[in-house]
C-alpha cells in the first residue's frame, strides 16, 4: 500500500493515510530503516498492513523519495 505520514508521536508512533483513505497506525520498529533515513510529516512511504487484535498497523514503511534532511516531526530511524 501507499500513503503518506500524518503524525508521529515523541515515542516513534505515529499514522498513515492511506491511498485508500485508511488511517493506519505505525511503531518505530514497523519502519524500514535501511538506507530510508528518517520519516516525517507528508513522507510518501510505501508499507504492508499487519493484523493484529486491536487494528490493522503498518510494517516494512519505506520512503518513496529521499528527504534533504531532518525536519520538524521527524522520526530519526537510528
Amino acid at each position: 500500500m501507499r500513503g503518506s505520514v500524518t503524525r508521529i508521536s515523541r515515542d516513534g508512533a505515529g499514522s498513515i493515510l492511506a491511498e485508500d483513505g485508511q488511517d493506519v497506525h505505525f511503531e518505530r520498529s514497523g519502519a524500514s530503516c535501511n538506507g530510508t533515513g528518517d520519516l516525517r510529516v507528508g513522507q510518501a512511504v510505501e508499507f504492508e498492513l499487519q493484523y493484529g487484535f486491536e487494528r490493522p498497523s503498518a510494517v516494512n514503511i519505506k520512503k518513496l523519495h529521499r528527504d534533504a534532511g531532518q525536519r520538524p516531526g521527524a522520526l530519526n530511524c537510528s
